[in-house]
């Protein structure tokens, strides 16, 4: 688990620090102010920057991810993933992304642009006198080592966490992955973002956890907007094409004598699903969630909070969760006080007025004690 955090040359995040973070961590500040970046950053460094993780942020974004065949000089275009950088460059020296631990560079995870230089390596056998000719392929991050060369040279990002890296290889027609991270080596990670997901994804996370105690986790959850709910499956939805298979939650409802669908009971019922199902696949990992109070009621976020913040100790889990809402922000607090086995934390994420970094992202911090002063004060920390 973090214990603190850092971000470098991601997106806003120029230089971004949070001294102190706890298990659960509600992130707050205005429109555009970075909040969604920090929990983007957080699924990079779990994924430890995965081709297939960043070709998926980068199409979320419209974001460049794959040359084409016209990118005629690899010295003067855009280039995939350019756009995760500050300033949407590349930057050469020290302008390398780092997310992780503050102070543990072994455990932070760095993300810079470099070049393959391909160079053909000729040996003889003494034996025989016969040549064998092999491809190298050398890592070069200084772009005034190299010759210009397209034949010889490809753009790459080079990745490195501890004494583990790999690299994303860039090229005219495909892009590859050279050296992976053993898969083994990731954080898992969830993540439950603005948009509804969908109810296919949402019926293989119960299938995961079907006949097992997470069935009654998920229907305590949906109690909370729902009293009288009883039971939950997933079903094969009517179609027109028998090849398209999609599936639909339903419900049993005290006192309905047939199944109801999820849908139409209202989005908190399916907001409070997706909470609770992508907590699962986040065990012994990190819960990242974007905008908390969509689809929930003011009334029911302080049992929300609640659940989450049990799920969080019985799942070793860490959670970071962005917020607009004032009353998100008041339930948490009070949780978080009322959960003192459970270390809440809540950061303002927002431009710095200081002459000494002005306009850098810079992150505020509260503490329980503070968060409490802040609530019965009612000051404003958004």
């Amino acid at each position: 688990m973090l214990n603190s955090l850092q971000v470098k040359n991601f997106r806003s995040l120029e230089d971004f620090k949070v001294k102190k973070i706890g298990r659960v961590n509600l992130i707050v500040g205005k429109n555009n102010s970075g909040k969604s970046s920090v929990l983007e950053a957080l699924r990079i460094y779990a994924g430890n920057a995965n081709q297939a993780l960043l070709v998926k942020i980068a199409e979320g974004h419209d974001e460049k991810y794959l040359l084409n065949e016209d990118d005629q000089d690899i010295f003067d275009t855009v280039l995939p993933f350019e756009d995760l950088f500050t300033g949407r460059k590349f930057q050469e020296g020290a302008g390398n992304i780092v997310i992780g631990e503050i102070g543990d560079e072994n455990d932070c995870l760095k993300i810079t642009h470099g070049f393959l230089v391909k160079e053909e390596m000729t040996s003889i056998n003494e034996e025989t006198g016969e040549e064998t000719v092999r491809i190298n392929r050398r890592v070069i991050i200084d772009k005034s080592e190299i010759d210009k060369d397209e034949d010889n040279v490809s753009d790459a990002l080079v990745v490195t966490k501890g004494n583990e890296q790999s690299i994303i290889d860039f090229s005219k027609s495909r892009m590859f992955h050279r050296r992976p991270f053993d898969e083994k080596n990731f954080i898992p990670c969830s993540v439950i973002p603005t948009q509804f997901i969908s109810m296919d994804e949402l019926a293989k996370e119960w299938d995961s956890i079907a006949l097992t105690d997470g069935e009654e986790i998920v229907k305590e959850a949906l109690r909370i907007v729902l009293p009288e709910f009883e039971n939950l499956t997933f079903v094969i939805k009517p179609s027109r094409h028998p090849r398209d298979i999609e599936r639909q939650a339903k419900v049993k409802i005290s006192g309905v004598s047939r199944p109801v669908p999820l849908n139409s009971l209202g989005d908190g019922m399916l907001r409070i699903l997706q909470l609770v199902l992508k907590v699962f696949p986040a065990k012994d990992g990190i819960l990242l969630i974007d905008e908390f109070e969509n689809g929930l009621h003011y009334s029911v976020q302080e049992k929300v909070w609640s659940l989450l913040f049990k799920l969080s100790k019985k799942l070793n889990i860490q959670i970071f969760v962005t917020t607009h809402s004032w009353d998100c922000i008041e339930s948490f607090s009070k949780v978080s006080m009322d959960n003192s086995d459970t270390e809440g934390v809540l950061f303002r994420v927002g431009k710095s007025i200081r002459k000494s970094n002005e306009g850098k992202v810079i992150a505020t911090v509260f503490d329980e004690k503070q968060l409490c002063n802040i609530t019965q004060s009612d000051v404003e920390v958004r």
